[in-house]
């Protein structure tokens, strides 16, 4: 009679559990690595004036109102400075999309050493409150009016 011989090795099972272990350990370490990269991308964001502008920034798209967003404004900063914003507010060809054109002023701290600033940017929002009926149903129809056109320039790999 021949003795019976233990396979040696590790069966499927426990390789694809281990496999699963590894994958999991990758996925938290990933997160880990993209968190930290995010803080200190903020960290430094935050130091200069780029962090003042990003949060006039952050202040005016919180705003509703487009005759509110029309009017501007001034807020103070988070570095203690005072920051001035004017918005224009435009549409575009898609519909319940505006193009806000945003300018920013940072005042100076001659005690602080620091130069007054400004910037514009142009920032697209979806905001559908803002659109006027009228306005929405014209552009409705000619992008249903222009979508035949389109379909039959399509050509296909």
């Amino acid at each position: 009679m021949k003795p019976s011989r233990q396979p040696s090795g590790f069966s499927l099972v426990e390789t694809l559990v281990a496999m699963f272990i590894f994958m999991l350990a990758i996925g938290v370490l990933a997160q880990a690595a993209n968190n930290a990269i995010w803080a200190i991308s903020r960290s430094e964001i935050a130091d200069g004036s780029e962090g003042n502008y990003q949060f006039i920034r952050d202040v005016v798209l919180t705003i509703s109102d487009t005759d509110s967003l029309g009017v501007g404004g001034d807020v103070p900063t988070p570095t203690g400075g005072t920051g001035h914003w004017d918005a224009e507010t435009e549409t575009t060809e898609t519909p319940d999309f505006f193009k806000i054109t945003l300018t920013m002023s940072l005042s100076g701290d001659e005690e602080a050493n620091i130069k007054p600033e400004s910037a514009t940017e142009e920032v697209y929002v979806l905001r559908p409150q803002w659109s006027l009926t009228e306005d929405r149903s014209a552009l409705l129809t000619a992008i249903h009016d222009a979508l035949p056109n389109v379909r039959t320039q399509q050509t296909w790999p």
